[in-house]
Protein backbone atom coordinates (compact mmCIF):
# COMPACT_ATOMS: atom_id res chain seq x y z
CA UNK A 1 0.00 0.00 0.00
CA UNK A 2 1.56 2.99 -1.11
CA UNK A 3 1.54 5.93 1.43
CA UNK A 4 2.29 8.75 -0.76
CA UNK A 5 3.89 9.01 -4.13
CA UNK A 6 4.35 12.14 -6.26
CA UNK A 7 6.64 13.84 -7.95
CA UNK A 8 9.83 15.79 -6.84
CA UNK A 9 8.64 14.37 -3.23
CA UNK A 10 10.43 12.83 -0.06
CA UNK A 11 9.71 11.64 2.56
CA UNK A 12 11.56 11.42 5.62
CA UNK A 13 11.14 7.96 8.04
CA UNK A 14 11.81 8.81 11.23
CA UNK A 15 12.74 5.42 12.63
CA UNK A 16 15.39 4.55 9.53
CA UNK A 17 18.32 6.72 11.36
CA UNK A 18 18.06 3.54 13.39
CA UNK A 19 19.84 1.50 10.56
CA UNK A 20 23.29 2.65 11.29
CA UNK A 21 23.46 -0.50 14.26
CA UNK A 22 23.27 -2.98 11.70
CA UNK A 23 24.78 -6.70 11.19
CA UNK A 24 25.02 -8.59 8.00
CA UNK A 25 24.91 -12.66 9.05
CA UNK A 26 22.61 -15.44 9.95
CA UNK A 27 19.95 -17.14 7.84
CA UNK A 28 17.14 -18.25 10.28
CA UNK A 29 13.89 -16.71 11.23
CA UNK A 30 15.21 -16.61 14.86
CA UNK A 31 18.99 -14.80 13.68
CA UNK A 32 16.96 -12.95 11.25
CA UNK A 33 16.84 -9.00 11.31
CA UNK A 34 13.91 -6.48 10.78
CA UNK A 35 13.61 -2.87 12.12
CA UNK A 36 11.97 -3.69 15.11
CA UNK A 37 14.90 -5.83 16.05
CA UNK A 38 16.85 -2.55 15.24
CA UNK A 39 14.36 -0.06 17.14
CA UNK A 40 15.05 -2.75 20.10
CA UNK A 41 18.79 -2.62 19.82
CA UNK A 42 19.06 1.06 19.72
CA UNK A 43 16.62 1.39 22.69
CA UNK A 44 18.17 -1.67 24.73
CA UNK A 45 15.47 -3.31 25.07
CA UNK A 46 14.62 -6.79 26.11
CA UNK A 47 14.49 -9.10 23.44
CA UNK A 48 11.16 -10.71 23.19
CA UNK A 49 11.41 -14.41 22.74
CA UNK A 50 9.47 -16.18 19.85
CA UNK A 51 8.98 -19.73 18.97
CA UNK A 52 10.33 -19.94 15.35
CA UNK A 53 7.34 -20.92 13.76
CA UNK A 54 5.35 -17.97 12.14
CA UNK A 55 2.12 -19.96 12.82
CA UNK A 56 2.57 -20.37 16.39
CA UNK A 57 2.23 -16.42 17.07
CA UNK A 58 -1.58 -15.30 16.03
CA UNK A 59 -0.93 -11.96 15.12
CA UNK A 60 1.65 -9.41 13.97
CA UNK A 61 1.62 -5.82 14.10
CA UNK A 62 3.75 -3.26 12.48
CA UNK A 63 3.23 0.08 13.14
CA UNK A 64 5.39 2.52 11.81
CA UNK A 65 5.18 6.87 11.99
CA UNK A 66 6.76 8.82 9.76
CA UNK A 67 6.69 12.59 8.76
CA UNK A 68 7.77 14.57 5.40
CA UNK A 69 7.49 17.10 2.97
CA UNK A 70 5.84 17.14 -0.96
CA UNK A 71 5.25 20.24 -2.97
CA UNK A 72 1.69 18.89 -3.59
CA UNK A 73 0.87 18.82 0.28
CA UNK A 74 3.31 20.47 2.17
CA UNK A 75 4.22 18.93 5.32
CA UNK A 76 2.80 15.71 6.61
CA UNK A 77 2.35 13.33 9.36
CA UNK A 78 1.74 9.69 8.47
CA UNK A 79 1.48 6.65 10.97
CA UNK A 80 1.12 3.06 8.61
CA UNK A 81 0.36 0.03 10.23
CA UNK A 82 -0.19 -3.45 8.88
CA UNK A 83 -1.45 -6.21 11.39
CA UNK A 84 -0.97 -9.93 9.42
CA UNK A 85 -2.47 -12.93 11.39
CA UNK A 86 -3.89 -16.58 10.37
CA UNK A 87 -7.03 -18.02 11.10
CA UNK A 88 -6.14 -21.26 10.36
CA UNK A 89 -3.53 -23.12 11.12
CA UNK A 90 -3.06 -25.93 8.43
CA UNK A 91 0.00 -25.75 7.07
CA UNK A 92 -1.41 -24.40 3.39
CA UNK A 93 -3.56 -21.87 5.15
CA UNK A 94 -2.94 -18.31 3.48
CA UNK A 95 -1.90 -15.12 5.94
CA UNK A 96 -4.65 -12.63 6.24
CA UNK A 97 -3.28 -8.83 5.99
CA UNK A 98 -5.03 -5.51 7.29
CA UNK A 99 -3.48 -2.52 6.47
CA UNK A 100 -4.38 1.20 7.17
CA UNK A 101 -2.55 4.75 7.07
CA UNK A 102 -3.73 7.45 8.64
CA UNK A 103 -2.18 10.71 6.61
CA UNK A 104 -2.16 14.45 7.74
CA UNK A 105 -1.25 17.39 5.89
CA UNK A 106 -0.35 20.77 6.38
CA UNK A 107 -2.73 22.08 4.16
CA UNK A 108 -5.49 20.38 6.21
CA UNK A 109 -5.70 17.42 4.30
CA UNK A 110 -6.96 14.04 5.67
CA UNK A 111 -6.46 10.70 4.34
CA UNK A 112 -7.65 7.05 5.72
CA UNK A 113 -7.18 4.42 3.18
CA UNK A 114 -7.81 1.46 4.81
CA UNK A 115 -6.99 -2.28 2.86
CA UNK A 116 -8.55 -6.22 3.56
CA UNK A 117 -7.17 -9.10 2.78
CA UNK A 118 -8.72 -11.84 5.14
CA UNK A 119 -8.97 -15.57 4.61
CA UNK A 120 -10.85 -18.12 6.43
CA UNK A 121 -9.57 -21.13 7.71
CA UNK A 122 -8.74 -24.13 4.60
CA UNK A 123 -8.66 -20.70 2.53
CA UNK A 124 -12.26 -21.47 1.81
CA UNK A 125 -13.18 -17.98 1.90
CA UNK A 126 -11.70 -14.49 1.31
CA UNK A 127 -12.78 -11.71 1.72
CA UNK A 128 -11.49 -8.32 0.52
CA UNK A 129 -11.84 -4.85 1.30
CA UNK A 130 -10.97 -1.43 -0.13
CA UNK A 131 -12.21 1.52 2.31
CA UNK A 132 -10.92 5.04 2.18
CA UNK A 133 -11.63 8.61 3.03
CA UNK A 134 -9.89 11.36 1.67
CA UNK A 135 -10.29 15.32 2.15
CA UNK A 136 -8.23 16.26 -0.94
CA UNK A 137 -6.62 17.56 -3.89
CA UNK A 138 -5.11 16.65 -6.84
CA UNK A 139 -3.64 18.23 -9.86
CA UNK A 140 -5.53 17.78 -13.27
CA UNK A 141 -3.71 17.44 -16.89
CA UNK A 142 -6.92 16.53 -18.91
CA UNK A 143 -7.92 13.13 -20.45
CA UNK A 144 -5.46 11.23 -22.76
CA UNK A 145 -1.88 10.20 -23.04
CA UNK A 146 -0.98 13.54 -24.42
CA UNK A 147 -1.57 16.18 -22.08
CA UNK A 148 0.85 18.91 -21.36
CA UNK A 149 1.75 20.16 -18.07
CA UNK A 150 1.03 23.75 -18.77
CA UNK A 151 -2.72 22.21 -18.47
CA UNK A 152 -2.18 21.54 -14.91
CA UNK A 153 -5.11 23.17 -12.62
CA UNK A 154 -5.86 22.12 -9.10
CA UNK A 155 -8.85 20.41 -8.04
CA UNK A 156 -10.61 19.84 -4.71
CA UNK A 157 -12.76 17.47 -3.55
CA UNK A 158 -13.80 14.90 -0.64
CA UNK A 159 -13.82 11.28 -1.38
CA UNK A 160 -15.40 8.19 0.35
CA UNK A 161 -14.93 4.50 -1.43
CA UNK A 162 -16.26 1.34 0.10
CA UNK A 163 -15.32 -1.65 -2.10
CA UNK A 164 -16.63 -5.11 -0.37
CA UNK A 165 -16.07 -8.44 -1.47
CA UNK A 166 -16.53 -11.95 -0.59
CA UNK A 167 -15.14 -15.15 -2.47
CA UNK A 168 -15.81 -18.49 -2.03
CA UNK A 169 -13.42 -21.24 -2.84
CA UNK A 170 -14.45 -23.39 -6.36
CA UNK A 171 -11.17 -25.64 -7.41
CA UNK A 172 -7.55 -25.04 -5.45
CA UNK A 173 -6.42 -21.40 -5.42
CA UNK A 174 -9.53 -21.19 -7.62
CA UNK A 175 -12.40 -18.41 -6.40
CA UNK A 176 -15.30 -16.90 -7.22
CA UNK A 177 -17.70 -14.19 -5.73
CA UNK A 178 -19.68 -11.19 -6.15
CA UNK A 179 -19.29 -7.75 -4.12
CA UNK A 180 -20.39 -4.31 -3.62
CA UNK A 181 -18.62 -1.00 -5.04
CA UNK A 182 -19.35 2.57 -3.95
CA UNK A 183 -17.37 5.78 -5.24
CA UNK A 184 -18.72 9.30 -4.01
CA UNK A 185 -16.71 12.25 -4.35
CA UNK A 186 -18.52 15.56 -3.17
CA UNK A 187 -17.17 19.48 -3.08
CA UNK A 188 -15.78 19.12 -6.27
CA UNK A 189 -13.85 22.18 -7.28
CA UNK A 190 -11.11 23.94 -9.47
CA UNK A 191 -9.12 26.37 -8.14
CA UNK A 192 -8.77 29.70 -10.44
CA UNK A 193 -11.19 27.55 -13.13
CA UNK A 194 -11.66 30.73 -14.75
CA UNK A 195 -8.35 30.60 -16.47
CA UNK A 196 -9.16 27.34 -18.12
CA UNK A 197 -12.68 27.62 -19.26
CA UNK A 198 -12.60 24.80 -22.06
CA UNK A 199 -10.54 22.29 -20.29
CA UNK A 200 -11.48 18.67 -20.52
CA UNK A 201 -12.48 18.10 -17.06
CA UNK A 202 -15.84 21.13 -17.80
CA UNK A 203 -15.94 19.50 -21.22
CA UNK A 204 -16.60 15.75 -19.86
CA UNK A 205 -18.85 17.28 -17.38
CA UNK A 206 -18.53 18.03 -13.73
CA UNK A 207 -21.58 18.95 -11.43
CA UNK A 208 -20.00 19.67 -7.93
CA UNK A 209 -20.19 15.87 -6.90
CA UNK A 210 -20.74 12.22 -8.35
CA UNK A 211 -21.73 8.69 -7.08
CA UNK A 212 -20.80 5.67 -8.73
CA UNK A 213 -22.89 2.69 -7.14
CA UNK A 214 -22.47 -0.98 -7.81
CA UNK A 215 -22.09 -4.09 -7.74
CA UNK A 216 -18.58 -6.80 -8.96
CA UNK A 217 -18.82 -10.04 -10.23
CA UNK A 218 -15.00 -11.53 -9.47
CA UNK A 219 -13.21 -14.27 -10.59
CA UNK A 220 -9.82 -15.02 -8.75
CA UNK A 221 -6.73 -17.58 -9.28
CA UNK A 222 -4.12 -16.79 -6.45
CA UNK A 223 -1.77 -19.05 -5.21
CA UNK A 224 0.28 -17.00 -3.03
CA UNK A 225 0.45 -17.87 0.23
CA UNK A 226 1.33 -14.06 1.93
CA UNK A 227 0.48 -11.05 -0.33
CA UNK A 228 2.77 -8.78 1.84
CA UNK A 229 5.59 -10.75 0.03
CA UNK A 230 4.98 -13.15 -2.78
CA UNK A 231 7.32 -15.60 -3.61
CA UNK A 232 8.65 -17.58 -7.01
CA UNK A 233 6.33 -20.02 -8.25
CA UNK A 234 3.23 -18.24 -7.21
CA UNK A 235 0.76 -16.30 -9.42
CA UNK A 236 -2.24 -14.28 -9.44
CA UNK A 237 -5.06 -13.32 -11.78
CA UNK A 238 -8.17 -11.51 -10.92
CA UNK A 239 -11.15 -10.44 -13.37
CA UNK A 240 -13.67 -7.46 -12.02
CA UNK A 241 -16.75 -7.11 -13.92
CA UNK A 242 -18.65 -3.83 -12.20
CA UNK A 243 -21.99 -2.44 -13.81
CA UNK A 244 -23.37 0.89 -12.08
CA UNK A 245 -27.36 0.78 -11.55
CA UNK A 246 -29.50 4.15 -10.95
CA UNK A 247 -31.28 1.73 -9.05
CA UNK A 248 -28.30 1.37 -6.28
CA UNK A 249 -27.99 5.23 -6.43
CA UNK A 250 -25.82 5.66 -9.13
CA UNK A 251 -25.63 8.74 -11.24
CA UNK A 252 -26.08 7.07 -14.48
CA UNK A 253 -25.74 2.94 -15.86
CA UNK A 254 -22.42 2.23 -16.78
CA UNK A 255 -20.18 -0.83 -16.71
CA UNK A 256 -16.00 -1.63 -16.67
CA UNK A 257 -13.90 -4.30 -16.39
CA UNK A 258 -10.84 -5.29 -14.42
CA UNK A 259 -8.04 -7.64 -15.41
CA UNK A 260 -5.20 -7.88 -13.45
CA UNK A 261 -2.40 -10.87 -13.65
CA UNK A 262 0.49 -11.32 -12.00
CA UNK A 263 3.69 -13.70 -11.57
CA UNK A 264 6.74 -14.44 -10.02
CA UNK A 265 10.13 -15.93 -11.21
CA UNK A 266 13.18 -16.70 -9.05
CA UNK A 267 16.59 -15.44 -10.67
CA UNK A 268 18.87 -16.76 -10.87
CA UNK A 269 16.57 -20.46 -10.53
CA UNK A 270 17.48 -21.50 -7.20
CA UNK A 271 18.10 -18.18 -5.66
CA UNK A 272 15.93 -16.21 -3.61
CA UNK A 273 16.45 -13.52 -6.52
CA UNK A 274 12.73 -12.84 -8.06
CA UNK A 275 11.54 -11.65 -11.28
CA UNK A 276 8.02 -9.84 -10.41
CA UNK A 277 5.63 -9.16 -13.88
CA UNK A 278 2.68 -7.67 -13.24
CA UNK A 279 0.15 -6.95 -15.92
CA UNK A 280 -3.02 -4.49 -15.10
CA UNK A 281 -6.05 -3.11 -17.42
CA UNK A 282 -8.96 -1.46 -17.25
CA UNK A 283 -11.64 -0.45 -19.82
CA UNK A 284 -14.91 1.23 -19.79
CA UNK A 285 -17.34 -1.42 -21.52
CA UNK A 286 -20.74 0.67 -21.97
CA UNK A 287 -21.75 4.38 -20.49
CA UNK A 288 -19.70 7.56 -19.28
CA UNK A 289 -18.35 6.59 -15.55
CA UNK A 290 -18.07 10.59 -13.76
CA UNK A 291 -14.66 11.77 -14.24
CA UNK A 292 -12.97 10.93 -11.42
CA UNK A 293 -14.01 7.24 -11.62
CA UNK A 294 -12.40 7.24 -15.14
CA UNK A 295 -9.35 4.64 -15.01
CA UNK A 296 -6.33 6.68 -14.01
CA UNK A 297 -2.63 6.40 -12.91
CA UNK A 298 -2.19 5.51 -9.53
CA UNK A 299 -6.31 4.45 -8.48
CA UNK A 300 -5.42 0.50 -8.53
CA UNK A 301 -6.19 -0.92 -5.18
CA UNK A 302 -3.12 -0.07 -3.86
CA UNK A 303 -2.31 3.04 -5.87
CA UNK A 304 0.85 1.38 -6.70
CA UNK A 305 0.56 1.56 -10.79
CA UNK A 306 3.22 4.06 -12.00
CA UNK A 307 4.75 5.16 -9.15
CA UNK A 308 7.32 7.43 -10.95
CA UNK A 309 3.76 9.77 -11.62
CA UNK A 310 1.12 12.16 -9.73
CA UNK A 311 -1.24 9.66 -8.30
CA UNK A 312 -3.93 10.49 -11.32
CA UNK A 313 -1.57 12.22 -14.06
CA UNK A 314 -3.16 10.28 -16.84
CA UNK A 315 -6.49 9.61 -17.24
CA UNK A 316 -8.99 7.82 -19.59
CA UNK A 317 -11.56 5.39 -20.48
CA UNK A 318 -9.38 2.99 -20.73
CA UNK A 319 -5.33 1.82 -19.53
CA UNK A 320 -2.89 -0.60 -20.72
CA UNK A 321 0.21 -1.07 -17.85
CA UNK A 322 2.81 -3.45 -17.34
CA UNK A 323 5.32 -3.26 -15.26
CA UNK A 324 8.78 -6.14 -14.77
CA UNK A 325 10.66 -5.45 -10.96
CA UNK A 326 13.62 -7.35 -10.03
CA UNK A 327 14.24 -8.10 -6.41
CA UNK A 328 17.04 -8.75 -5.16
CA UNK A 329 19.00 -10.07 -1.72
CA UNK A 330 21.41 -7.28 -0.27
CA UNK A 331 22.11 -8.61 2.82
CA UNK A 332 22.08 -12.55 3.99
CA UNK A 333 19.96 -11.56 7.45
CA UNK A 334 17.02 -10.37 5.31
CA UNK A 335 17.21 -6.63 6.50
CA UNK A 336 18.32 -5.18 3.54
CA UNK A 337 16.98 -6.24 -0.01
CA UNK A 338 17.42 -3.92 -3.61
CA UNK A 339 14.94 -4.08 -6.43
CA UNK A 340 14.79 -2.31 -10.15
CA UNK A 341 11.85 -1.73 -12.50
CA UNK A 342 10.50 -0.83 -16.07
CA UNK A 343 7.06 -0.13 -16.98
CA UNK A 344 4.92 1.48 -19.98
CA UNK A 345 1.32 2.26 -19.93
CA UNK A 346 -1.01 3.38 -22.40
CA UNK A 347 -3.96 5.26 -21.91
CA UNK A 348 -7.14 5.75 -24.27
CA UNK A 349 -7.51 9.21 -26.11
CA UNK A 350 -10.65 11.18 -25.88
CA UNK A 351 -13.13 10.92 -27.79
CA UNK A 352 -12.06 8.43 -29.84
CA UNK A 353 -11.02 5.92 -27.07
CA UNK A 354 -8.27 4.98 -28.91
CA UNK A 355 -4.50 3.86 -27.56
CA UNK A 356 -2.25 5.92 -29.38
CA UNK A 357 0.55 7.04 -26.60
CA UNK A 358 2.87 4.05 -24.43
CA UNK A 359 4.40 6.43 -21.52
CA UNK A 360 7.35 4.26 -20.34
CA UNK A 361 9.10 4.46 -16.84
CA UNK A 362 12.11 3.35 -15.00
CA UNK A 363 13.50 2.61 -11.45
CA UNK A 364 15.50 1.60 -8.21
CA UNK A 365 14.33 0.98 -4.54
CA UNK A 366 15.63 -0.76 -1.36
CA UNK A 367 13.49 -2.70 0.68
CA UNK A 368 13.65 -3.15 4.08
CA UNK A 369 12.40 -5.71 6.44
CA UNK A 370 9.59 -3.93 8.87
CA UNK A 371 8.41 -7.66 10.56
CA UNK A 372 10.39 -11.00 9.45
CA UNK A 373 7.24 -12.83 11.24
CA UNK A 374 4.69 -11.73 8.77
CA UNK A 375 7.34 -11.04 5.99
CA UNK A 376 6.05 -7.38 4.96
CA UNK A 377 8.98 -5.41 3.71
CA UNK A 378 9.21 -1.16 3.84
CA UNK A 379 9.94 0.25 0.31
CA UNK A 380 11.56 3.06 -0.84
CA UNK A 381 11.96 3.81 -4.29
CA UNK A 382 12.68 6.25 -7.23
CA UNK A 383 11.26 6.02 -10.69
CA UNK A 384 11.89 8.42 -14.04
CA UNK A 385 9.29 8.83 -16.38
CA UNK A 386 10.65 10.05 -20.09
CA UNK A 387 8.31 13.20 -19.91
CA UNK A 388 10.61 13.96 -17.00
CA UNK A 389 8.30 13.05 -14.22
CA UNK A 390 10.27 11.76 -10.87
CA UNK A 391 9.81 11.39 -7.57
CA UNK A 392 10.48 9.17 -4.17
CA UNK A 393 7.93 6.22 -3.70
CA UNK A 394 6.88 4.76 -0.04
CA UNK A 395 5.09 1.51 0.24
CA UNK A 396 3.97 -0.77 2.90
CA UNK A 397 4.78 -4.35 1.39
CA UNK A 398 5.83 -5.41 -2.10
CA UNK A 399 4.59 -3.13 -4.73
CA UNK A 400 2.75 -5.92 -6.58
Amino acid sequence: MKFYSSARSLKLLLCLTLLTQIAFSQDSLSTKLDLIDVTRNALKMKEIVHNDSVKSSPVFVSVLPAVGYAIQNGFTAVVISNISFYLGKKKDDNISAISAIAEYTQYNQILIPINLNIWSPGNKWNFSGDWRYYNYSTINYGLGGRTPKENAMIVYYDYIRIYQLALRKIAKNFMAGIGYNLDYHWGIRERFSDEQPNNDFKKYGNKGQSVSSGLSFNLLFDSRKNSNTPQAKEHYANVVYRPNFTFLGSDQNWQSLLLDFRTYIAFPKKSKNIIALWNYNMFTLAGNPPYFDLPAVGWDTYTNAARQFRQGRYIGKNLLYFEAEYRFEISKNGLFNGAVFANAQSISEWPSNRFKYIIPGIGAGLRTKLNKRSNLNLLLSYGIALDGSQGFFFNLGEVF
